[in-house]
């Protein structure tokens, strides 16, 4: 889409670890999610944006070339899950076609990995087939939308 050169988009890749390192080293607790999505319902997310008065504000120009670009879109994130996912910040993935169902998941992930007074983690159960951490067999065998 051109939103940066090849140039910096490289710089980007080659230091977004080191910089998320350095937050984590400074005490920052930095969570990666991914809201993943299947081609369908990325269709019909943007008819119903079309179709529904009171989601038209959402649709942006980027929407009309989204669905034609699925395909590059998925490899730029797969590029993006190889080159940054790594122990000290990996990458979560939230399966989000139902997104009730992937907002309470995550918030309740989110929850899990934090330390508060009186956390009663019998109802912070996270249903693993909707949010749980990438790994790259995830993308052959269909865990993540293709």
């Amino acid at each position: 889409m051109k939103f940066c050169t090849e140039e910096e988009y490289e710089e980007f890749m080659q230091t977004v670890l080191e910089f998320e390192h350095m937050l984590v080293r400074s005490g920052i607790k930095l969570f990666k999610y991914y809201l993943d999505i299947t081609r369908n319902e990325q269709k019909s997310r943007l008819e119903d944006r079309r179709q529904d008065p009171l989601k038209q504000w959402k649709i942006s120009p980027i929407d009309a070339k989204a669905v034609n670009n699925w395909k590059n879109y998925s490899h730029a994130r797969n590029n993006m899950f190889a080159r940054t996912h790594n122990p000290v910040t990996p990458w979560t993935i939230v399966r989000a076609d139902d997104k009730r169902l992937a907002r309470l998941n995550l918030i309740k992930d989110l929850l899990t990995r934090l330390h508060f007074d009186n956390k009663d983690d019998s109802v912070l159960l996270v249903n693993p087939d909707i949010v749980f951490q990438y790994q790259e067999a995830y993308v052959e065998n269909g865990m993540i939308a293709a």
